[in-house]
């Protein structure tokens, strides 16, 4: 509650600057704004939500036009407040959800996301080879499966990001389906020729693979960048 009353006075001191500014600079365009400030009051005590949201949403974008530095602060401000009030619910709720999960004896381990920059993905300290899902803006990512324990075939390895070269490793004795798409970007699968994508989707598997008893789907989607599938 405090959060929210440190919010409300700064509003209100950056909202009464630009009032202020705009009052000493340009008259007509501070009568413009406390009229329409009041039909805003009105509609909110007369519960009238339609025109209240229109006429507070009328405000809102002329004072983004008027282009004041205390308008600005004060949105960026309020932009802020909601992002960090938001992120702060989302942890406390799963702070919960994991007490809840470890009185119910479930298992569980969450990961952060690594947005940007080069990151090398482990498989977990018992080399037991865990479904594999990423999310990245831009960065250089290796997964190397050739120390990993892999006792099935349904075994998924999932890479979305916006920019940035994959490489994945694989042992010799494992089977590889391959399935990648990019807008603008390149596939090297083994030994075979380098594959250039032009918004496409290609998938790449070897039919003498399929007498394999391990196997692995690797799928990417990624905006620019190369995917390479090496063996070792």
């Amino acid at each position: 509650m405090k959060k929210f009353q440190l919010f409300l006075i700064v509003e209100s001191l950056l909202l009464t600057m630009a009032f202020l500014t705009i009052l000493a600079n340009d008259f007509s365009a501070a009568i413009c704004i406390l009229v329409m400030v009041l039909l805003v009051l009105r509609f909110y005590n007369i519960g009238n939500r339609s025109n209240f949201l229109l006429t507070a949403s009328l405000l809102l974008l002329f004072l983004i036009f008027m282009l004041n530095p205390y308008v600005v602060a004060a949105v960026l401000v309020a932009v802020s407040y909601i992002l960090i009030n938001h992120f702060s619910q989302v942890k406390q709720n799963n702070r919960r959800a994991l007490i809840q999960f470890e009185r119910d004896e479930l298992l569980v381990r969450p990961t952060r996301n690594q947005w940007l920059g080069a990151q090398q993905h482990l498989i977990g300290d018992d080399y037991r080879f865990d479904d594999i899902n990423i999310i990245r803006l831009s960065g250089s990512d290796t997964i190397d499966l050739s120390n990993v324990i892999i006792n099935q075939e349904n075994n998924m390895v999932l890479i979305r990001k916006v920019y940035g070269p994959t490489l994945i490793l694989v042992p010799i004795d494992v089977a590889v389906t391959l399935d990648v798409s990019s807008v603008y970007g390149s596939v090297t699968y083994f030994d075979f020729p380098v594959y250039d994508l032009r918004n496409e989707t290609i998938k790449l598997s070897q039919p003498e693979d399929k007498q394999l008893l391990r196997a692995v789907k690797i799928v990417v989607s990624v905006i620019a960048g190369s995917v390479e599938v090496r063996r070792l």
